[in-house]
């Protein structure tokens, strides 16, 4: 009787342990910079992650505090993953839902490529690198792992929040 009990139990555990994974949070990195020229945010996450983006864009002008030497600032032009691009001439917040591919991940991710880093603490990662463009940047084919590259063309200060991150 109490080895039945004892069984029950662990099969309790053992059905309710995986679920519990979904209702995890990670860490919310989150980047903001000026940018002047080609730039590229790259948000590269796990394929169990679940999260939204918000992608603001606010064209730099004469009211900011950098200076442009020789020259006048660029609209800038914000090119999505998928190739798609439009330009910018207000502040704009952009919302984008990262989707989960797989509920569970049998086994921890850890990745690193141009603009990533990923390691099970930090299943998720937004960061910026300056002076490149979407068709300079490699493309990264690495089981578990989906990269985001946003090229921003122009001059403007950008920041990159994830909210409601679940993994």
């Amino acid at each position: 009787m109490k080895v039945r009990g004892l069984l029950v139990v662990i099969l309790v555990l053992a059905i309710l342990l995986p679920i519990s994974s979904i209702f995890q949070s990670a860490y919310l990195p989150s980047v903001a910079f000026a940018g002047i020229g080609q730039n590229v945010v790259v948000v590269a996450k796990e394929d169990n992650v679940y999260a939204r983006l918000l992608l603001t864009v606010q064209p730099l002008g004469n009211e900011s505090n950098v200076t442009v030497v020789g020259g006048s600032f660029q609209p800038p032009t914000l090119v999505f993953p998928n190739g798609t691009s439009r330009q910018v001439n207000s502040t704009t917040t952009f919302s984008m839902t990262l989707p989960n591919r797989v509920v569970f991940l049998f086994g921890a991710v850890s990745a690193s490529g141009p603009g990533f880093s990923l390691s099970p603490s930090s299943p998720i990662s937004v960061q910026f690198l300056g002076n490149q463009n979407f068709t300079s940047f490699p493309g990264v084919s690495i089981p578990g792992v989906e990269v985001f590259p946003f090229t921003i063309s122009g001059d403007a200060q950008i920041t990159a929040q994830l909210l409601g991150v679940v993994v």
